[in-house]
């Protein structure tokens, strides 16, 4: 018999334990455990809860949901998002997903929640299927760029490059309003609430978020994740597709700097981008340009963020190597008479 309960602190060991079990990934299947906290993971989230299912005294399988505030066909609405689901191996195909799914769906609900939303990486037929099932329907396709890391850029920046102050939080709360104002989903941000996301998320800090600025004017702004704090990411195994990529990089080293290629049994380092905001594209490039460095000398190898497949951001990236993986936006009515428009959508990549 299938019990679930909600996770607390004492969960720890046994969640790692079991999320060490369950390999993730299509194009590359990587074992994923939070560490040295399961929950780092969730922490980003003011308003989250964990779920667990034992059979008998054996934790099988665990899932996410957090809540937030997004505007929903122009209104400002709260928005629930499932994620980071995963089951045993030897429990899959007993409905165990699907009674963690309807445990996430009861809390969304009575929380206010007037839709739910997934993100579903290309290939994943499993999830997909599953999450068709529990009734998300795919909204979009986005893209989710890997930025190659693996040397130093030049850079001749048009202004200041410091890290954000306390003081620039209003500013920086207005660029980001301004930059994804017409985007669906996106939640509007305040000085107030973007220094509780810094101060509440593991591994960042007011020294994770920097600001391009000329005159007195804040033109980018661009903070970064180092997920290898609190996520390990091991290689389990390579894709055709994976290993091709991996010769044609062999074959250019001897040309060229190159990212290395990955081999099985290694370890991941990767960054993710939130939050981003700019004025022009190439006000961001050059904050690219300058976490590349910092990431170099970090030995991050992978940088990440999604985008619109058209998006301005996109601009962004020229001269940048990067592997784009699309990024399938499942959404789930969760009252009747709630649909998101076909304008733009906005998924913040804390949400992978």
């Amino acid at each position: 018999m299938i019990r679930i309960r909600e996770a607390t602190l004492k969960d720890n060991d046994e969640l790692q334990e079991l999320q060490s079990r369950c390999p993730q990934g299509t194009t590359l299947i990587v074992s994923t455990v939070n560490t040295p906290d399961f929950f780092a993971r969730v922490k980003t989230y003011e308003n989250y809860k964990v779920f667990i299912a034992y059979e008998g005294k054996r934790l099988v399988g665990s899932s996410a949901c957090a809540i937030r505030n997004a505007i929903v066909n122009g209104e400002l609405r709260k928005v629930g998002h499932q994620f980071q689901l995963f089951v045993d191996p030897e429990y899959r195909g007993r409905g165990i997903a699907g009674h963690l799914h309807k445990c996430g769906t009861s809390y969304l609900t009575q929380q206010g929640a007037v839709l739910s939303y997934a993100l579903i990486i290309e290939g994943n037929i499993p999830s997909i299927r599953h999450s068709e099932k529990q009734g998300f329907r795919l909204h979009r396709t986005l893209v989710m760029p890997g930025l190659a890391v693996f040397k130093e850029m030049s850079m001749q920046p048009d202004g200041q490059i410091r890290t954000v102050l306390p003081k620039d939080l209003n500013k920086v709360a207005n660029l980001l309003n301004e930059t994804w104002q017409d985007h669906e989903l996106y939640e509007p941000v305040s000085a107030e609430s973007l220094a509780r996301f810094i101060l509440r998320t593991p591994a960042y800090s007011f020294d994770s978020l920097y600001v391009l600025e000329n005159n007195g004017q804040i033109q980018a702004c661009l903070g970064f994740w180092d997920w290898s704090q609190v996520t390990q990411i091991i290689v389990k195994a390579l894709t055709k597709k994976m290993r091709i990529i991996g010769l044609l990089a062999d074959v250019l080293r001897f040309l060229r700097p190159m990212p290395r290629s990955l081999k099985i049994g290694d370890m991941m380092k990767q960054m993710v981008l939130s939050p981003i905001g700019f004025k022009e594209p190439s006000h961001l490039t050059t904050l690219l340009r300058h976490i590349n460095n910092l990431a170099f000398v970090r030995g991050i190898e992978t940088i990440f963020f999604v985008s619109e497949r058209n998006g301005r951001m996109l601009k962004s990236i020229k001269g940048f190597i990067h592997i784009d993986t699309a990024m399938h936006l499942y959404i789930k009515p969760l009252q009747k008479n709630v649909w998101v428009s076909e304008k733009p959508s906005f998924v913040n990549a804390i949400d992978f």
